[in-house]
């Protein structure tokens, strides 16, 4: 058997370094790479929803004192610059009241359609696509309602969707449709809500289904 002989094992040590070295600090500096470009971008989007969040206090501050300028340009920079953000898809909305309070139909579905695809929480893109569907229905665009409101995963909002979907189809002349539009909506309507009158007068006032 041969005897340990640490020259060997230097020269094979030297020549798996030669080898593979450069390989292997290769490797160990991509890693410290990695994980300092991880560590600065996980600061970087913090910093970012820290900044997005004061934009957004100072935005609803401002609209409390009526500075519908100042709201309109810290709503846009919002989208603009923060649409990553879950304060972007709540400007929109803002912005889109201070549009419709201004008579301006056209900006607040600008901004309206902007919510509902760009938002980064569901919540809002759902309120986003029920209030631009108000908006469409008080213009008679009663097909483009309805076609907003055919989604499958509305997200807790059923009854709001088939409410909106009954008054299309009623704005349409298709009162049976409606009634049973109402019906669901009713259905889905937590049997505590205030609101559960209300759609059910709507319902009532149809009176009874046709007979086939």
């Amino acid at each position: 058997m041969d005897a340990y002989n640490p020259d060997d094992q230097l020269a094979n040590l030297k020549n798996w370094w030669k080898q593979y070295g450069q390989a292997l600090i290769a490797g160990v500096v991509i890693g410290l790479l990695l994980l300092a470009g991880g560590n600065y971008w996980k600061q970087y989007k913090i910093k970012r929803a820290e900044t997005a969040s004061l934009l957004y206090e100072n935005l609803l501050a401002d609209l409390q004192q009526g500075k519908s300028d100042a709201v309109s340009a810290a709503a846009t920079k919002l989208m603009q610059d923060y649409d990553a953000t879950p304060y972007a898809g709540k400007s929109a909305l803002l912005l889109a009241r201070l549009r419709f309070d201004a008579k301006d139909i056209a900006g607040a579905r600008t901004q309206l359609e902007w919510a509902m695809k760009n938002a980064t929480e569901m919540a809002v893109q759902h309120s986003a696509r029920l209030r631009l569907g108000r908006l469409l229905l008080d213009q008679g665009e009663t097909a483009t309602v309805l076609a907003l409101v055919n989604i499958k995963d509305t997200n807790g909002f059923v009854s709001e969707y088939e409410e909106l979907k009954a008054d299309a189809l009623l704005a349409q002349g298709d009162r049976d449709g409606a009634r049973r539009a109402y019906q669901t909506a009713i259905e889905k309507t937590p049997r505590a809500s205030s609101y559960l009158q209300a759609l059910t007068i709507k319902r009532d006032n149809l009176g009874p289904e046709k007979a086939p």
